[in-house]
């Protein structure tokens, strides 16, 4: 019974989170709405292994853009894909990118310290500087965001000054470079396949 009323307060915390988070009344609020919970999930004793990685997983999907990622990742090559091809690589591309983040968050996000520095808005975009505060180091990053009709949605993470964005793009467009889209879907759904 316990175990069962304490599923059911973690599932209203974690709607209750994700509906102030969408209508946050700043960027800064939003991204330390997303911290804050992240690190409850990685804090709690109850989840642990798969458990922690799903509810982070969740907030990651509800937290980013991914179509608009996806379209900036490709750059012009996006715009010669047909609508098929654009929504197959915008799923693809979503899943990689949640798998991939989940991992970083659970290996580095833990009980740090994070600082929250300075916001900037401009035309329904924002940028807030953070600062990761470790035993032995600092970390900035920076979280990129656009308002959309449901609120703020992140597009992109600068981490200690490198864009994973930018990452994606130079990866992608050396693949098609020098092999072609269909190559780098095909590795992409490999990747996929693999981590599922």
């Amino acid at each position: 019974m316990k175990k069962r009323l304490w599923i059911i307060s973690l599932a209203l915390t974690v709607l209750g989170v994700n509906a102030s988070l969408a209508w946050a009344d700043s960027p800064t609020d939003y991204v330390r709405g997303i911290l804050d919970q992240v690190m409850a999930i990685q804090n709690n004793p109850a989840l642990a292994g798969p458990a922690r990685a799903r509810e982070i997983r969740r907030v990651i999907q509800k937290s980013f853009d991914f179509p608009l990622m996806a379209k900036n990742s490709l750059g012009p090559v996006y715009d010669r894909l047909n609508p098929a091809q654009r929504q197959d690589f915008v799923n693809t591309f979503g899943y990689l990118f949640q798998d991939s983040y989940t991992r970083m968050v659970l290996n580095f996000l833990k009980q740090e310290t994070i600082k929250y520095h300075q916001e900037r808005r401009q035309d329904g975009q924002a940028r807030v500087d953070t600062t990761i505060v470790r035993a032995n180091e600092t970390i900035p990053v920076d979280y990129l965001m656009r308002l959309q009709p449901p609120g703020w949605l992140l597009y992109d993470v600068n981490v200690d000054g490198v864009s994973i964005l930018d990452n994606y793009k130079t990866q992608f467009a050396q693949v098609i470079r020098t092999q072609s889209f269909d190559s780098l879907l095909q590795k992409m759904k490999t990747q996929q396949r693999a981590t599922q």
